[in-house]
């Protein structure tokens, strides 16, 4: 097996967790016993930019979340009924509407399928 491998596991978890870059890369590189800098130029290739792996981790799984909930009717319409609950009360009713269509396009619902459980929520 590559020796890079598990150290560029162990740098990846180091980079989520949000520990210093350099100092993980020293580290790691100490314990697996390998160059730092090519221990380095691996991750890089393999990981992308060290300094925004984190961030990019992230939206990597946003987006996943979105696309699972896009894909599953019931969980979009549940999920954007809790976005309309979780609403400022304050909201006059134009910015309240803006606001539904605003969630209804990032839940790709039809507002009209939940208009009797949002009339239910507004009555909160």
């Amino acid at each position: 097996m590559d020796p890079f491998v598990p150290a560029i596991e162990e740098l990846e978890q180091a980079l989520v967790a949000g520990e210093d870059i350099e100092q993980a890369l020293k580290d790691i590189a100490e314990e697996h016993d390998l160059p730092l800098q090519a221990l380095r130029n691996r991750a890089v290739r393999a990981l992308g930019p060290l300094e925004t792996y984190k961030e990019r981790k992230a939206e990597q799984k946003k987006e996943r979340e979105k696309t699972a909930i896009r894909r599953d009717p019931v969980l979009a319409g549940a999920s954007f009924l809790a976005a309309i609950a979780s609403l400022n009360p304050r909201l006059s009713a134009e910015d309240r509407q803006a606001e539904i269509q605003r969630l209804a396009e990032v839940y790709d619902v039809d507002p009209a399928a939940h208009r009797d459980a949002i009339e239910r929520l507004r009555k909160r």
